[in-house]
């Protein structure tokens, strides 16, 4: 792994000024020191709950009933409580949403420091996918792409990009993908521009401005440039080098079809433009821009777009980009407006599209056109509303038009869902729909439209689902997905009975599943799918959370399920984390937790529950739970500022003790399944040196256990069974190990891209770690140390079977393992079996050999 592109956890940074909430009355700025408020995280967190409290008031007053919807219970909530939610544990306590730019610095320290590269041995880490488009029949997609590009001299050749998962390449017309972008500086990018004289030379605008204000907002550090067709993007090539603490987005790439040395990019902080062929860039129009067009066949005039959320505006360039004028004439007030989207064709120069997005609720204002080169505009209709779905509009999330290139009153624009002109914008039918039927299917949300060059029969839509196709004007839609590994991953769960039957909960795609090697939507109705569980003897039986902690339990492979709980209620129905932990009994699959603002049992697979002891204090609903596999008894719930810990099941003691809290938020807990009392807890945020806490007496005391590891957000560990106490944590870069064999932690990341790590998990019957990333799917790698199949006991007298000190290999036992206790003469030793449970698979035990199972102790095996 290249210390160059330590970037990639930058998607969790910086919110956009211009979301409503961001303004007034929403974010109270009263003064001029006042704009602080808009890089501090609870200050935009108050401003949200405002603006949501206003909007849940709208819908009532409307007489709408306030429901669980896929993107939340308005437009906008859910894009804002994914960042909410990545966003929160890593700039606690300060809420300085800037510190996540340290991350490139804090990495590249790691990598460069004497020692960093030493391992216990190399990961081979290989994608498992999803790869491609993932269907249950009715609904299908992969991820999000943000736009489809054509190569100027062969239209078999295309680009696409994901905006987490890397820049993508097809050579066969879109029927599959490969990407070579996986060590970029940047994995995310909005556009691309080749020059169409010398395609070897492309500019790459990185970041992922379509995704402004979500939990995917990912800023830009400028625009890179290939020199080989793609096969390299040099980070020198960057002349802009703009910090991510700017929080600058790039929408569009426009290169000069004459001159390609000349290249526009349409940004958050204006329009630029290269006379240079990229060796420098300069500002020739302040603002907000999202588009930029040529008139066609006159490069002297050039079309833009301003505004995102607000200040909807469209400029005109008569001396090919050097000066833009704003033209208002038949427009819409820019203070009603937040936004346009441009479109124009080579059918006839002189027309000009222009959609106008409203301010406030982002629908549909009007449709407008001008047959005068963009001088004089006319409304041409304000109905249907081709920018809203039900009660959801986003248009400043996803915006995209086309318009044919033979027949200049055919129109495309895209929201939600596509809609169709044929007649100049004066009147629309819906072209596309989420459920199929006599509207073709094709995964909402677009964020660009493309004719294939040469036809307007045949084109290409980029949306929430990846690339779909039609070939005769919209009746047929196909994916093109092939290839495309972009999955955007919270959790997974993995099945106890088949290593490769495996759940995966994503962002967009709701709950999917992997049997054997097909993968299938397994269901749509989980929003954006989190937590998965499998029953430990009937896999057919699988737990599903969602957002909120929406949890629904599953029969029989699905369809048939029930409600366990939902987010709109009180007690467990109550709204939890966006990311709910929920977890299952270690020897009884009926009995789960789930934590809230308190934590909930159920015994019979969420029938009824009731609360488990009291949680109450902390800054936060319950962020992880986990059990003492062991000794269940044990159970610890953490806050995001609190660790709880229960020793008989039921009553929970604050032992938070000396952990790091007033630094650094929690994020996960794992136990010792060998020892209910040794818990690790890990810690998000860039508190130096706080990323991983030690306690072996159950909480009662903590010491710190972060030696090695960089000062970066730490999401997730495991611990590995029958193991010298082997730990793996998921960072926002990378996978770290240790044991102790070890006194500090060890990079173990060798082959995976670079994306976050949401999630690890073991599956010890072929020995490989799984990580679930925001971006790039699942990916799995052989165990830095390889499960045992034999112990041998070699302890002292009366020692202790659970210390693996006692044993060769240096591991406890599990159900994994066979046992040997040899024979010894003098002095007997023998091992003291003092955890009730599972201790191994089979036991031998020599002549003379003996062991001691204490009163109160239960030992057992599984047999062969």
């Amino acid at each position: 792994m290249k210390a160059i592109f330590a970037i990639l956890m930058l998607f969790f940074c910086l919110t956009s000024h211009s979301q409503p909430w961001m303004n007034t009355p929403y974010l109270k700025i009263n003064r001029a020191s006042d704009t602080s408020k808009r890089t501090n995280f609870y200050e935009i967190q108050k401003a949200f709950n405002r603006y949501e409290k206003s909007q849940l008031q709208k819908i009532r007053s409307s007489g709408e009933s306030v429901v669980e919807g896929k993107e939340g219970l308005f437009p906008g909530q859910a894009q804002y409580k994914r960042w909410e939610a990545h966003m929160e544990p890593r700039v606690y306590p300060s809420g300085d949403i800037t510190l996540p730019a340290a991350a490139l610095y804090e990495f590249e320290k790691q990598m460069n420091s004497h020692g960093s590269h030493s391992r216990t041995t190399t990961a081979t880490w290989l994608p498992l996918g999803p790869t491609g488009t993932v269907t249950n029949g009715d609904y299908e997609g992969a991820a999000r792409v943000n736009f489809i590009r054509f190569d100027p001299t062969n239209s078999n050749t295309m680009w696409t990009t994901a905006p987490l998962g890397g820049l993508w390449k097809s050579t066969d017309g879109g029927l599959n993908w490969t990407s070579n972008t996986d060590n970029l500086p940047i994995i995310g990018c909005s556009d691309i521009a080749i020059n169409p004289t010398n395609t070897q030379i492309m500019y790459m605008a990185t970041g992922d401005a379509n995704g402004t204000g979500s939990q995917l907002t990912l800023p830009s550090i400028g625009i890179l440039k290939s020199t080989d067709g793609g096969l390299t993007w040099p980070v020198s090539s960057n002349t802009l080098n703009w910090q991510v603490s700017l929080n600058r987005g790039i929408y569009k790439l426009l290169i000069h079809p004459t001159h390609p040395d000349t290249v526009f990019a349409a940004t958050s902080v204006g329009i630029y433009r290269t006379i240079n062929a990229g060796a420098s860039w300069t500002q020739i129009q302040s603002g907000q821009f999202t588009d930029i067009e040529f008139k066609p066949g006159n490069t002297n005039i050039l079309y833009a777009a301003a505004g995102i959320f607000v200040g909807g505006s469209f400029y005109k360039s008569i001396d090919g980009g050097t000066t833009f004028s704003v033209i208002s004439t038949g427009l819409p007030p820019t203070a009603d407006v937040a936004r346009f989207e441009i479109g124009v064709t080579p059918a006839d120069s002189n027309y000009v599209y222009v959609v106008a997005v409203k301010k406030v609720t982002y629908d549909f204002y009007g449709f407008y056109r001008s047959v005068d080169g963009g001088n004089t505009f006319a409304l041409q209709a304000n109905t249907p509303n081709i920018l809203k779905e039900g009660l959801s509009s986003q248009a400043w999330y996803n915006l995209a038009m086309a318009v044919s290139p033979f027949h200049k009153d055919t129109i495309l624009v895209g929201a939600t869902h596509i809609w169709r002109s044929t007649n100049g914008g004066v009147s629309w039918v819906q072209h596309t729909s989420k459920n199929g039927g006599f509207i073709p299917f094709v995964h909402p949300d677009h964020h660009c439209i493309e004719f294939l060059p040469g036809s307007d029969a045949i084109y290409f839509s980029g949306n929430d689902g990846g690339v779909f196709k039609t070939v005769d004007y919209g009746q047929h839609w196909s994916t093109f997905n092939e290839g495309l590994q972009i999955a955007q991953m919270y959790k997974f769960g993995t099945s106890p009975l088949d290593p490769y039957t495996i759940l995966t909960g994503h962002q967009d795609m709701s709950t999917e599943t992997l049997e054997d090697t097909l993968w299938r939507l397994f269901t749509a109705n989980t929003g954006d799918g989190m937590e998965c569980l499998y029953e430990y003897d009937n896999d057919s039986i699988r737990y599903l959370a969602s957002n909120w902690g929406r949890v629904i339990v599953t029969y029989n492979n699905y369809p048939l399920y029930n409600v366990v709980c939902t987010y709109t209620g009180s007690g467990v129905n109550a709204q939890g984390n966006w990311i709910t932990p929920i977890i299952m009994h270690p020897q009884q699959d009926s009995t789960l937790l789930i934590g809230k603002s308190q934590v909930w049992r159920t015994t019979n697979g969420g029938q009824t529950f009731s609360q488990v002891g009291n949680v109450t204090g902390g800054n936060t609903n319950v962020v992880a739970l986990a059990y003492g596999a062991s000794d269940p008894n044990y159970i610890y719930a953490a806050k995001s500022n609190r660790v709880f810990v229960a020793t008989n099941g039921n009553t929970f003691t604050d032992l938070t003790g000396i952990l790091p809290v007033a630094s650094a938020s929690i994020t996960a807990i794992t136990v010792c399944p060998n020892n209910p009392k040794k818990v690790y807890v890990t810690f998000s945020g860039y508190s130096a040196v706080n990323k991983v806490w030690l306690s072996t007496d159950a909480g009662l005391t903590w010491s710190n256990f972060s030696t090695g590891l960089p000062n970066l957000p730490v999401n997730c560990i495991t611990y590995q069974n029958a193991s010298d106490d082997g730990l793996y944590v998921g960072t926002d870069i990378g996978v770290y190990y240790r044991d102790n064999t070890n006194t500090s932690w060890q990079s173990y990341f060798t082959g995976l891209p670079n994306v976050d790590v949401e999630e690890l998990d073991i599956s010890y019957s072929i020995g490989k770690i799984r990580a679930a990333t925001n971006g790039r799917g699942l990916w799995e790698s052989d165990l830095a140390v390889a499960v045992p199949a034999l112990l041998t006991w070699v302890g002292n007298i009366s020692s202790d079977w659970n210390n693996p000190g006692n044993w060769i290999p240096h591991a406890v036992p599990t159900a994994m393992q066979d046992v040997i206790i040899p024979e010894v003469t003098a002095p007997n030793h023998y091992p003291i079996v003092n955890v009730t449970g599972l201790s191994c698979k089979n036991i031998t035990m020599h002549p003379n050999a003996t062991m001691t199972v204490p009163v109160g102790k239960v030992f057992k095996t599984k047999g062969g």
